[in-house]
């Protein structure tokens, strides 16, 4: 399915109640900017954000780079866009309203809630960003439909732009379907479109939703027909063949990265009739439920939307899904005291800032793909957080109850790691893969076992459900796997305590409270060791430490020290 009209209604109103400033100038690239804006730039940021399409920009084809003005979506929407009466523009939910700059008269851009009444728009100083009635009173120019976007039922019959080419296409077209286009091919696009300073997303072959906003701003940039279909000319204009053929190596390439992908067609083992498994998903609205075969049912979240380094969707847990999942536990340090010691009371603070200490916490709408726990671990990450929390799940003797296509198995290192069972035989999920993320960044990840966790970043698919859904049935069915989050939490918090050892002049563990703002601020990642060097060596080094990252973090940071109040008498005399 192609990207939908109220996508940019659902990016833009995060930002209602920010400031406008007329002719702030807004990196495009930037999903976490915060204002200023103007009406352009605020047009323009919320088209990149929810489509990868840099639009109004005047041919811009970096982000950063990029120039919005009104002029430009006037120009652009004539000439890529679809336009349409503005009129009818307000009926349809994301469609651009525009007003033309005139000699003395400056020009605006809205966006249509599809009401026939209310805007979404940067309006001015005395105004901000905001949703706004009485368009129909306004002075409009035109409406635009953004090149690639499928608006659906809410068009005119009259003004309904084709969602892609015709049934039969000419042989070797790549656009965005369902199924999506797969294979070597694929992979070479993305590497010209990466190699172009346009970024596809995971250079994996699948030509998805990132790729598909990429030809798009690609075609915008370059003056090409803005349909999203690869054909003759887009593929010469990225200096590709047509039909795009594959090089060797991309072919090798593309077979190593997507076996994971044999492996969905699998069909999983019968559980034993003497087990409580999983035995249906279903959605009602925006969240979905898990069944098991007795009739117990909760549920795993809902879907949301978010913007890192790309904007994403996923599964989160709002107030309800809150509510429910603590039937599977919360975290008390007085419940593990026999396992851990003084060190259950000790984490106590930092597990209750995250996600409110609850075992089932769920999310997998940022970049790490998957979090899982009462400690929130992270599935990135190789050799820590969830993957070591998985694989000590996986050596219980109930995991081939609740993954039978997983199994600890030696890796060419010698070591004990989660594979998956394909049809070609087993596949490592621990093999730390270079990647280069939509920011441009390098870091390793477990690129594997995400996408064996959530197949897609821009959507909710089955993998990330039925994973989701066996985890928290495994935390109903067996304490143990509530244990295990504590003791490999534990055994990450002394790691990083033992490390800042090394780095932070004066720290021996002796002082309890000193330790645990120094753990939880490694575990969050929100300070720097020099930071935490400055603020031992002040005069109160304990409030220094709980002040790092105060302006971004301030509810967390409250949250810790609400918690670490009540420890004073417990963790008197403790060290780590």
């Amino acid at each position: 399915m192609l990207y939908i009209g109220q996508d940019i209604i659902d990016i833009g109103s995060t930002k209602v109640g920010q400031k406008y400033v007329f002719g702030a100038v807004v990196p495009l690239d930037n999903p976490a900017w915060q204002g200023p804006w103007d009406c352009a730039e605020f047009a323009s940021w919320c088209s990149y954000r929810a489509y990868g399409l840099i639009f109004g920009a005047g041919g811009a084809k970096k982000p950063a780079s990029a120039e919005p003005y009104s002029g430009h979506w006037y120009a652009d929407s004539k000439k890529f866009g679809h336009v349409i009466s503005w009129q009818d523009a307000l009926k349809i939910p994301g469609a651009a309203l525009i007003r033309a700059p005139t000699p003395g008269k400056i020009g605006h851009v809205a966006f249509a809630i599809g009401d026939d009444e209310r805007t979404l728009e940067a309006r001015g100083a005395a105004f901000g960003v905001n949703i706004f009635g009485g368009a129909k009173s306004r002075s409009w120019t035109i409406g635009c439909l953004l090149p690639g976007v499928e608006y659906g039922s809410h068009l005119p019959t009259e003004t309904a732009p084709t969602a892609e080419p015709d049934s039969n296409p000419p042989k070797g077209l790549l656009w965005l379907r369902r199924p999506n286009f797969k294979g070597p091919h694929v992979l070479a696009l993305q590497k010209a479109l990466l190699g172009k300073a346009i970024d596809p997303g995971p250079i994996d072959g699948e030509f998805g939703p990132m790729t598909a906003a990429a030809v798009l701003s690609f075609q915008v940039s370059h003056g090409l027909e803005v349909d999203g279909v690869v054909g003759p000319a887009t593929a010469a204009a990225l200096g590709l063949p047509f039909p795009i053929t594959a090089s060797a190596q991309d072919t090798d390439s593309f077979h190593k990265t997507n076996r994971l992908a044999l492996s969905r067609s699998l069909t999983l083992p019968s559980p034993p009739a003497d087990f409580d498994a999983i035995a249906n998903i279903s959605q009602s609205g925006k969240s979905f439920f898990a069944t098991t075969a007795s009739g117990e049912r909760f549920i795993i979240g809902s879907v949301t939307r978010y913007t890192d380094d790309m904007t994403r969707a996923g599964l989160f847990q709002g107030k309800s899904a809150i509510k429910d999942s603590m039937r599977f536990g919360v975290y008390k340090g007085q419940d593990y005291t026999t396992a851990f010691g003084k060190w259950a009371h000790f984490i106590e603070p930092t597990l209750s800032a995250e996600g409110g200490a609850r075992f089932a916490t769920i999310n997998t709408y940022d970049r790490a793909a998957f979090t899982f726990g009462a400690p929130q671990l992270a599935a990135h990450t190789p050799a820590q957080n969830f993957v070591v929390y998985f694989r000590q799940l996986l050596a219980l003797p109930e995991a081939d109850r609740h993954f039978p296509e997983l199994s600890l198995r030696g890796n060419g290192s010698g070591d004990s790691t989660i594979h998956l069972k394909s049809d070609t035989g087993f596949i490592d999920l621990e093999e730390p893969v270079l990647v280069t993320r939509p920011n441009g960044k390098k870091e390793k990840q477990l690129a594997r076992l995400m996408n064996y966790l959530n197949a897609s970043p821009a959507a909710i698919d089955e993998a990330e459900l039925s994973v989701s859904a066996r985890l928290m049935n495994w935390l109903r069915l067996d304490p143990k796997a509530k244990e295990l989050q504590i003791a490999v939490f534990i055994a990450q918090a002394k790691e990083n305590l033992a490390r800042a050892k090394t780095k932070v002049p004066g720290f021996d563990g002796s002082n309890w409270e000193v330790a645990l703002w120094i753990m939880d601020i490694l575990h969050q990642g929100r300070g720097t060791f020099a930071e935490m060097s400055t603020a031992l060596a002040s005069r109160r080094p304990v409030e220094e430490l709980r002040r790092i990252g105060i302006l971004k973090y301030k509810t967390r940071i409250e949250t810790v020290s609400r918690s670490a109040k009540g420890l004073t008498d417990v963790l008197h005399g403790f060290t780590v």
